[in-house]
């Protein structure tokens, strides 16, 4: 077994090596790298924003795109390889990832303090994904959340509960209309609001006993599949295209979907509003969050340097500027500083709705088996789903699978 993990990190630090040789002359330079997983545009906007902190410390910043295709593993082989760049941005999962391999600053003991004041301003939803135990390997860099879309022409006013939802959904379908769930459709994501807004939870208080097989996971379950009879596609329909003709004016998705309804869908301007998710048994409107993570990497000789750096990019002003530039290259990332949202230039009709819907928000629990178990969880939902299996019998199997490997890694 030990020789198979050091020829496993051979071949990780070889394939680096050829294919990314030139990360790690960048690496060297007398900058600090950062690797941001998303566009090039963004990249671009990041490094001619670090020029105001470049005068006021001295300090050059590079930073760098990455694809969230290869973002991944191209970590991993620069952790294998000793090349990893001083800053990361990364999903919300991967900095308690890394961070155990002992690849992550533990910013809550070099950064104490700082990391205290940060986390009074930080949405506390997408706050506690990052948080592993007493140890924070990175801090939210943005978000994105689960909010409805409606065709205000179609729909006067939004479903404010379950029975409002499944109620109007069945009007629509008597119209030949429906709703799209565009994030999460038949999988974890599109299933948790309702999970949390039934009152589940998927670990217990200290995670280490798996719960979604509660009696809330199956109502939550099985009001997810009544939406499906009621008129939700089992494919895939693009949210532009359903709310374009009408033939779904109701959908479930990422606030992204703000900027491909503006830019891709002009001819219905001023015919579709935003809300937040209808509330549950539980009287929430819980919706998913997600985003991605900022840390600073082990091996980098410059942690002092890259943490004022992260307390640049987290400040309210810079976050407006970078919220800001998102938009001119569509990645449409909200800021994770409650402070930043006071002066954020948007439309008040939509901030009001978004921050609200931020502050009644959950993303994955910061469990290091839980990327793993996800699949064990879209079986269940799509066997109750597609074939009409029972809820409580598919989530105790998931659940089982889930303890499993919540125990294996012990």
């Amino acid at each position: 077994m030990e020789l198979t993990r050091k020829l496993i990190s051979l071949v990780l630090v070889g394939t680096f090596a050829f294919f990314c040789s030139s990360c790690g002359e960048q690496v060297r330079e007398d900058k600090l790298v950062m690797w941001l997983v998303g566009s090039e545009a963004q990249a671009k906007a990041i490094t001619k924003l670090s020029e105001k902190f470049t005068e006021a410390t001295g300090t050059k910043v590079s930073c760098q795109a990455i694809s969230w295709g290869d973002a991944h593993s191209k970590y991993l082989t620069s952790i294998a390889g000793d090349v990893s760049p001083d800053i990361g941005t990364m999903g919300l999962t991967w900095g308690m990832e890394f961070g155990t391999l002992g690849a992550m600053v533990d910013l809550k003991k070099e950064f104490s303090s700082d990391i205290t004041e940060m986390e009074k301003k930080i949405f506390p939803g997408v706050l506690r994904s990052t948080q592993v135990g007493d140890s924070v390997y990175g801090i939210p860099f943005d978000l994105s959340e689960h909010i409805m879309y409606y065709r205000n022409d179609i729909i006067p006013n939004p479903p404010r509960t379950w029975d409002e939802l499944l109620a109007l959904l069945k009007t629509l379908k008597g119209q030949g209309k429906g709703m799209v769930i565009d994030w999460g459709s038949l999988g974890w994501i599109g299933y948790s609001p309702f999970f949390w807004q039934a009152g589940g939870s998927y670990y217990n208080k200290d995670r280490t006993k798996v719960t979604v097989d509660s009696p809330e996971g199956a109502e939550a379950l099985r009001f997810f599949a009544e939406l499906y009879k009621a008129g939700v596609p089992k494919t895939n329909v693009p949210v532009e295209q359903g709310m374009r003709t009408g033939d779904f004016p109701l959908a479930i998705s990422g606030n992204w979907k703000i900027i491909s309804l503006t830019l891709g869908a002009p001819e219905i301007k001023g015919k579709w509003s935003i809300s937040t998710l209808p509330e549950g048994p539980s009287g929430k409107g819980t919706a998913f969050i997600g985003g991605r993570v900022l840390g600073i990497f082990s091996r980098s000789e410059k942690k002092t340097e890259a943490w004022e750096f992260i307390k640049f990019l987290f400040n309210p002003e810079n976050q407006q500027l970078i919220y800001k530039d998102s938009l001119e290259t569509e990645d449409s990332y909200l800021p994770p500083n409650m402070d930043s949202w006071k002066n954020l230039k948007m439309d008040p009709s939509l901030k009001n709705v978004l921050e609200k819907q931020a502050k009644d928000a959950k993303g994955p629990p910061p469990v290091l088996a839980w990327d793993a178990s996800t699949r064990f969880l879209d079986h269940a939902i799509q066997m109750v789903i597609l074939k009409g299996a029972d809820p409580g019998s598919e989530l105790k199997i998931a659940a089982q699978k889930m303890q499993k490997e919540l125990d294996s890694r012990k």
